[in-house]
């Protein structure tokens, strides 16, 4: 259960610096996605015209994605489930890679590679304290109860007395002065 709900960090300086970089990621897929939304032709027309696939897959895909944007976005948003947000938006981010390019005019690299290596990120790290994974790892009861019955004896043993009883053989003799064997003086002592 812990993948579903993690929240590694104790610390609290570490713990703010993830929300600084995990509202914006969310806010980022969350206004991508209802932007297309709000235009859903024009996107799934758009996606169409790529041609980099028939067009009802096309079609299917362009109409699920915005909706998956905004769902894993503001799961990513809040820190609910951030390990399985943070995989489906690293997911979405190399598709992205892949359809759109490596390259981007202005920039040496596209954006696309921070988006999924902080989304990489965050499914190694959690969401940290400030989220709802946090509250719900709280919620958690981390002791293990154990109980013990009072009228158990534990088994007494008495070193002394199992070594007079005990005749000294091979294994013994590494430990004793044969001198002292054949004099007759106590082993044990």
């Amino acid at each position: 259960m812990s993948i579903f709900f993690k929240a590694r960090s104790s610390n609290i300086s570490q713990s703010f610096g993830l929300l600084l970089i995990r509202l914006p990621l969310g806010f980022l897929f969350l206004i991508a996605g209802a932007r297309k939304v709000l235009n859903l032709q024009d996107f799934i027309t758009s996606v169409q015209s790529m041609g980099q696939m028939n067009d009802t897959l096309a079609f299917i895909l362009a109409f699920i994605l915005p909706f998956m944007q905004m769902i894993f976005g503001g799961l990513l948003i809040i820190g609910l489930f951030t390990p399985i947000a943070a995989f489906f938006l690293a997911c979405m981010s190399l598709s992205f890679i892949f359809v759109l390019g490596a390259g981007n005019p202005e920039l040496p690299f596209s954006y696309n590679f921070i988006f999924f290596t902080t989304s990489v990120a965050f499914m190694f790290t959690g969401a940290g304290l400030f989220s709802f994974d946090a509250m719900i790892d709280r919620n958690k009861d981390p002791k293990v109860n154990i109980t013990i019955e009072k009228d158990y004896t534990y088994p007494q043993t008495n070193p002394d007395k199992d070594l007079k009883d005990k005749k000294p053989n091979e294994s013994d003799a590494i430990y004793v002065d044969e001198k002292d064997i054949a004099k007759g003086e106590d082993v044990n002592g």
